[in-house]
């Protein structure tokens, strides 16, 4: 295995004993700061961008929860791997989306980066739950149980969480590397970047990994209008915007482009 990227860019600065006793955001979205050792926080990001390789692995030679379960081994070992297959982008879903709360937190201030995720995540789940009941904005779509848990029966869990890292993550991205931006143009260039996610996504989500099913198995275009208009409205309404700071965190733009990396990958080895 070729040895994981240097990730010195996470390295305090402070003395040895400040170091130690720096913290930062947390997992659990909404939980307060200095809850997480900086050392796990790196420990995490580097399990992150491991997970993405393994799963980039199995999405590229096609294996399944079936596989795994075929394997000549112990039985523990074979539910674990195949556990591990069922839920895997699952985890991804939740490491992705924590991480860009962690930059969130750093680039905005604990009070700020809160309330970006509690808009996103909420105003996400209710546009989504409303358009898989009644087919707007997105058209006409229902989920399946292929994505990990579903609140109420209706909703994955993931999905609000993908909303959050998507729209979080492009809007922190680009007002950083974007000289001279302003709210409004990166709130629409957010936009276009969660359209062009989307774009990679779809066939990847419904074809491949049965996440959900539109109805005659065509993607209107709406959906895809329709992730560019909301994103882009979040964007604007919640603080997630700020100006570049003085060492930029790469994070949030690599963890977008590994999940684009994983759907571009899965569709050429699908022929999609």
């Amino acid at each position: 295995m070729v040895g994981m990227p240097n990730m010195s860019f996470f390295r305090s600065q402070g003395s040895p004993s400040q170091r130690s006793l720096k913290l930062v955001g947390t997992p659990p979205l909404l939980l307060p700061q200095e809850m997480i050792p900086f050392r796990l926080r790196e420990a995490l990001w580097n399990f992150f961008l491991i997970w993405a390789g393994v799963g980039l692995l199995a999405v590229t030679f096609r294996l399944t929860p079936a596989w795994a379960d075929s394997l000549p081994l112990p039985v523990v070992l074979t539910s674990f791997i195949s556990l591990c297959l069922r839920y895997g982008d699952f985890i991804s879903m939740i490491l992705a989306a924590s991480h860009v709360y962690f930059s969130a937190v750093d680039r905005l201030g604990l009070r700020q980066a809160r309330w970006t995720a509690a808009v996103i995540l909420i105003s996400s789940a209710a546009l989504e739950t409303f358009g898989t009941l009644t087919g707007i904005p997105f058209g006409s779509y229902h989920y399946t149980d292929a994505f990990g848990p579903r609140m109420a029966g209706i909703l994955p869990l993931a999905i609000p969480l993908a909303w959050f890292a998507v729209v979080a993550g492009a809007n922190l991205s680009l007002s950083q590397y974007w000289l001279n931006s302003s709210r409004a143009p990166v709130a629409i260039a957010t936009g276009a970047v969660a359209l062009l996610f989307d774009f990679l996504m779809e066939p990847f989500a419904y074809a491949i990994r049965g996440y959900w099913n539109w109805a005659n198995n065509i993607v209107p275009p709406q959906n895809y209008f329709s992730w560019f208009i909301f994103s882009a409205l979040l964007a604007w309404i919640t603080p997630v915007y700020a100006p570049p700071s003085l060492k930029g965190d790469p994070r949030p733009a690599m963890t977008l482009g590994i999940m684009a990396g994983l759907f571009i990958a899965a569709r050429i080895a699908h022929g999609i």
